[in-house]
């Protein structure tokens, strides 16, 4: 008990002094610009973070509050399954799953911050726990109640709405049906055909907003955003940096229970075998199709979060070595203090003569927004830019305000808000930094001029750094 308080409080502190990370703030402004779906991901969590920006404003409570509501979503998931699978000791199995679940720091950060992950997994997992109720109950009884079935398709199609990797639970479900005795009479009947048009009924805003936009974010996951093609070879850093930065930030100590959910063994009750069958499948395809992804190019390792969040949920029936638990939970700490420290005071790594400028990009923006305020009004310009998509959404969560260019020739949201290009003829104001394409922003003006640059800093350490542009004479929209 001692262990999970601690882990709590670090989680709320985390939650809110640790700065708004690239993404969460490309994200937040999604939900300024509401829509059917968007480019890199459906548009359920972005709709809840527009709704929560209406009621709370626009600062790291209302940005993270989403978050807040759906990790004691999952914590009453956990006591659900604590319940089912070890009626004898509910309440201490349950601790320490969410012990060990808070302990990874992957998971510890995901479900903190408001990547669409946090809502993923709640859904997700409600969903594996209805599914496995549904299956256990009809293999005992053909003629079971069905509600509980359409409840998990409705999770799963609210998750699919969420992230497109929901998709990997889906397609479990339907191979768990289909390769157990027990479970091919429901092939037989209507139910299972109905809730799977739920759950497609479910996910199609995201399939008119593809019908609308030639299906670009389809297009973007199978393809777009990989260095090489199917078949064109082996992509050898993105694949070991996958396979490395999953194991270690996931936490090394989880590999052993990941592994070991396949060692055959028989299980006492239906619930058990049938949820540990659907877990089985789950982590096969999902790290499978990312593992041959990764061969192609970056594949993100946060992706792999529902393969270990399925596995925590079961990972008691069959793992009898504590000292792995606790290694997992005692080793969890150091990643936890590095990311309380980066990401909330200074990043850490400029402390021992490192650079990591993703952390770095998080911190000074405060200052940044003055600095470009002030420029601004010097410059009498109602037009801001940046020379990439995190940058302006950065800037566009700092300084409220939603109507923000993206002039980099990188593809993202902010083509199809029509804000790549402005205005004919406008002049802006250009926020480069270390990740900017700064001569696709050059390109787009007919004079273009540093007029400050500044880094930001503590502790007299250097940690990154800007410069201001300005822009006159937009080409506009269009080929020059």
């Amino acid at each position: 008990m001692f262990f999970v308080a601690v882990l709590l409080a670090l989680k709320l502190g985390f939650a809110l002094f640790t700065k708004v990370a690239a993404d969460e703030a490309y994200y937040w402004l999604w939900g300024q610009h509401f829509d059917w779906s968007y480019f890199d991901h459906p548009p359920l969590n972005a709709w809840f973070l527009g709704l929560s920006d209406a009621v709370f404003g626009t600062n790291v409570v209302g940005l993270r509050f989403p978050a807040f509501l759906t990790f004691i979503g999952t914590l009453y998931v956990m006591w659900l399954f604590a319940k089912r699978l070890f009626p004898q000791n509910s309440k201490q199995s349950f601790l320490v799953i969410v012990m060990v679940f808070l302990a990874s720091p992957t998971l510890f950060v995901w479900t903190t911050i408001v990547y669409h992950d946090h809502l993923m997994l709640f859904l997700c997992l409600a969903a594996t726990y209805c599914f496995t109720d549904y299956f256990a109950r009809f293999a005992a009884d053909e003629d079971t109640d069905v509600k509980m079935l359409y409840l998990a398709a409705l999770l799963l199609g609210l998750a699919g709405l969420t992230k497109y990797a929901a998709a990997f639970l889906g397609i479990s479900v339907a191979l768990v049906v289909i390769l157990s005795t027990q479970l091919r009479p429901l092939l037989l009947r209507p139910h299972i055909y109905l809730a799977g048009l739920l759950t497609f009924t479910c996910m199609s805003p995201v399939l008119v907003w593809n019908l609308q936009n030639d299906w670009a974010s389809f297009q973007l996951h199978f393809s777009d955003r990989y260095e090489l093609k199917a078949f064109q070879g082996i992509n050898a850093a993105t694949f070991a940096r996958y396979l490395f930065s999953t194991a270690l930030y996931f936490g090394v100590f989880l590999l052993v229970p990941l592994v070991g959910i396949f060692w055959p063994r028989r299980y006492e009750t239906d619930f058990a075998k049938l949820g540990v069958r659907l877990a089985q499948i789950t982590i096969l395809t999902s790290l499978g199709i990312f593992v041959v992804f990764a061969a192609r190019g970056t594949v993100h390792w946060y992706w792999s979060d529902l393969a270990y969040a399925m596995m925590i949920l079961f990972m008691l029936l069959y793992l009898r070595w504590a000292w792995l638990i606790w290694a997992h939970v005692l080793t969890s700490f150091v990643f936890i203090s590095y990311g309380l420290l980066s990401y909330g005071i200074l990043p850490f790594d400029y402390l021992v003569g490192a650079k990591n400028v993703e952390v770095g990009r998080m911190h000074g923006w405060d200052e940044v927004a003055m600095n470009v305020e002030n420029l601004q009004t010097e410059y009498d310009l109602e037009i801001l830019a940046t020379t990439g998509y995190p940058t302006a959404g950065q800037l566009a969560y700092a300084m409220d305000q939603i109507e923000i260019y993206d002039l980099s020739d990188k593809r993202s949201q902010f083509d199809f808000w029509q804000l790549k290009v402005p205005p004919a003829g406008s002049d802006a104001l250009i926020l480069h930094d270390y990740f900017g394409d700064l001569e696709a922003a050059r390109a787009k003006f007919e004079r273009f001029e540093k007029v400050q640059d500044f880094k930001i800093e503590a502790l007299g350490i250097e940690f990154y750094w800007y410069e201001i542009y300005l822009g006159q004479n937009s080409i506009g929209p269009g080929p020059r």
